[in-house]
Order: C-alpha cells, then structure tokens, then sequence
C-alpha cells in the first residue's frame, strides 16, 4: 500500500474517480492532492486536502505513484507529465471499473472515465485521457497526450497523432486521420482528414482551419493585417502575462481559457469595432489567423477567394453528409 499523488486541483472529476478506483481495488493507502497554485493550497476536494505543489514528490517519495489530471490543454498535460516525472514519480493510471480493456493495449497512465468504449484492437498511447461517455472505436489509434472529452466519438480506425484535443460531443466519421497538435471543437463532425495544428469547429466541422485559411484580405491589404497582428500581439502577451508570444501559437496551447478568450474578444471589439464570437475565435486561434479574420471583417470587399473556398469546402462536406445542397 502506498499514497497516491493527484496532480492537478481543477479536476473533481479525476479526484472523484480516483476515490471510485481506490474503493474497488484497495491499491493505495491515502489520496493526497498536489497543484502549484499556492492559493489553493489547504484547500480540499471531495475530502482530499491540496496538500502542496509539485515540488511534494521530490524528497523521499521516489518511485511514488502519481496521476496526471491536469487535462485542460493537451500541451498544458505534457508539460504537467514531464514536472512529474522529475520528481521521479511513477506515473500511474485510473480506468473506472465499468470501462472493458479487453482485446485493447493502452499504457499504464491511460485515465478513462466511468461510461467510456474503449473498443477492441484499439492501442492507446502514454499521457492519454478518456473521459465521461467517450467512445473509441475499435482499430483507432491514439498518439500521446491525446484528450478525448466528454462524449466524443471516434469510429472505427481513426488515427489521432499526438497531442490532439477532441471536444466534447464530437464526432469522427471511421478512418480519418487527425494530424498531431489539432483541435476538434466541441459538436464538430469530421468527415476528412485534419492536418497537424488545425482547428475544426462546427455542427459540420470537414472544413479545417488552418493559420493560413485566416489570411483572407490579406493581398492589398498587408499593412491594414500587419497593424492588427501588432496590437493584437500586444493584447494577448498582456493577457496571458508572456512576452513574445509566436503568431501561430495557438491561444488555448499556450495558457489561454474561454474566460480569457471572451475579455480578449472585448478587447477587440473597443479596438477594431469588430464583434467576434467565442465560436469565430476557436475557429482561429491564433494571432496571425485572427487577424486576418478581423480584417477581413472589417474590410468586406476585400474577403475575395479565400472566402468563396471556405464556402465551397463547406457546401462540400454538407453533400457528402446529406446529398447535393441547393
């Protein structure tokens, strides 16, 4: 019997699965919290006090078990994965009682919540998290640090590389491949393959955003896009607290958050008199794609092909799904 050390306090989800485990199988001895935001620290969860940050799994606890539950981003799960293992804890897994592994390979950290399908012949990679109600087909490959949210589907044979996020009610028709660092928002249908790094939001999500699909209304207007990346940059270094933030950085990759998104989007709106929603923003997360959004918006005869290929891709994957359209 040992203590177990739950890496990350914004997760009550992952605690309370934690404690479900340990009720069944007994393996440890006492559940402790851990997160490096003193403020919450003394702070408990469903019972389980935060007991300190990360720095608790140095000295004298080599070889502890720990879970990652950091989950918000999956770059933010990989950067949590290697403070851990620095501490030299053992990274561990929580697969709830009612999920069938049989006839699947998944590494031993693998975290899968109560009601998710995990199918037979799948092989899941290290850092990987499942949560509530997700289904993964069978055959279906999924790379490291891959987090697939609540009720998300992938069918049979999808391929994820690594550090792809799906959202929440999503769904991956069979055998498509998702290129490594994509973003499946929540209620998206992917139909085609997403190359690495796009982002593909909406109720008929075939069409992948890419930095470049953000560059409509850029031909004769460089310097109108170059002055929105200047002032943008300098709304999101403010906001996120860095200094030199890449253009192609995606937002929610490098410490952003829907709260944050909606301030940002305000901002925007004094500066540019653009009105953005959160949709359009996860549709273009970056800076260099956001600006080109705006600028678009703001000059709407300049918007010229890319526009008119976004619509045409879009009117595609509509007749794929449902027959020709109108």
């Amino acid at each position: 019997m040992s203590t177990l050390y739950l890496c990350g306090a914004g997760n009550p989800e992952g605690v309370r699965l934690a404690l479900r485990v340990n009720e069944a199988t007994r393996r440890w001895s006492e559940l402790v919290l851990l997160d490096d935001d003193a403020a919450k620290h003394g702070r408990a969860q469903l019972g389980v006090r935060v007991a300190g940050g990360f720095d608790r799994l140095g000295a004298n606890r080599v070889g502890a078990d720990a879970i990652n539950l950091v989950a918000r981003t999956c770059v933010g799960r990989g950067v949590a994965a290697e403070r851990i293992a620095r501490f030299g804890a053992t990274l561990k897994g929580l697969v709830a009682p009612d999920v069938d592994l049989l006839g699947a390979r998944v590494a031993d950290d693998l975290i899968a919540y109560q009601n998710a399908t995990i199918g037979p012949e799948v092989e899941i990679d290290e850092g990987c998290v499942v949560f509530m109600g997700a289904a993964v087909g069978h055959e279906s490959r999924v790379g490291r640090n891959c987090v697939i949210a609540a009720n998300a589907v992938l069918n049979a044979r999808v391929i994820l590389g690594d550090g792809v996020y799906i959202g929440s009610n999503a769904a991956l028709l069979p055998e498509v491949t998702i290129g490594a660092g994509a973003v499946i928002g929540a209620g998206a249908t992917v139909i085609d393959d997403v190359p690495a790094g796009a982002t593909v939001v909406g109720a008929v999500g075939a069409v992948a955003q890419t930095a470049e699909d953000g560059h409509a209304g850029r031909s004769g207007t460089t310097d109108g896009v170059a002055e929105v990346e200047r002032q943008l940059t300098s709304i999101w270094n403010e906001m996120l607290g860095v200094s030199a933030l890449q253009p192609d950085r995606n937002f929610f990759d490098v410490g952003g958050t829907s709260l944050l998104a909606l301030r940002m989007l305000q901002r925007v709106e004094q500066n540019f008199g653009v009105r953005a929603t959160l949709l359009d923003f996860f549709e273009f997360p970056t800076i260099r794609s956001f600006s080109g959004w705006v600028t678009s918006k703001r000059n709407p005869s300049s918007r010229g092909d890319a526009g008119r290929v976004r619509l045409e891709r879009r009117r595609e994957a509509l007749e794929r799904l449902h027959g020709p359209v109108a």
